[in-house]
């Protein structure tokens, strides 16, 4: 697939997102396939999140499912990866331009996104930036194992092709990229 493709494929799915995100206040979301698998704990975390959150990450817990992944680790981060944005309301357009600077103009995002207080305009785009590290430490405070917080904490990232969790790790971003 080339990079255009890719570009393309990248574009509509975040057109997809937002129209999602938009219309998520309007329906309901069924969180007991995140209950039968969460801990208490966990599943406290896990219903902090937004409903455009939670929805996506019930999404990526069915193509996980229909791919064949049933690790209890592996669904626990598909539940969880983004459980660090819970800690600012964050807008459709914020998560948009995230997804247009990094690729765009990566330097730019880095200074959006640069550690910013609570009270500062630049917060929502920190929160993006330090979601999977925030939502790692959240997933560990809840009582998660070790290999969900690693996922959820390397979600973002790629890694050397000799890791040794590097099929877990990938099919959370490919389950993350499909949904």
């Amino acid at each position: 697939m080339s990079e255009h493709t890719l570009h393309l494929n990248a574009a509509f799915q975040r057109l997809y997102r937002g129209v999602d995100a938009l219309l998520a206040p309007f329906r309901e979301v069924d969180d007991s396939p995140a209950a039968a698998i969460l801990s208490p704990a966990a599943f406290r975390l896990y219903r902090q999140m937004s409903k455009t959150d939670r929805a996506h990450s019930l999404r990526l817990l069915s193509w996980l499912r229909r791919h064949g992944y049933e690790h209890p680790a592996l669904l626990t981060a598909a539940l969880l990866h983004d459980a660090g944005k819970a800690q600012a309301r964050l807008k459709v357009w914020q998560r948009t331009l995230k997804v247009l600077l990094r690729h765009g103009w990566p330097g730019l995002w880095y200074w959006l996104a640069r550690p910013a207080s609570p009270r500062s305009w630049r917060h929502p785009f920190y929160i993006l930036q330090a979601h999977p590290q925030i939502g790692a430490e959240l997933a560990r405070q809840a009582g998660c194992d070790e290999l969900t917080c690693w996922l959820i904490r390397s979600h973002e990232t790629d890694l050397a092709p000799d890791h040794p969790q590097l099929a877990y790790h990938n099919a959370l971003q490919d389950a993350d990229a499909a949904s």
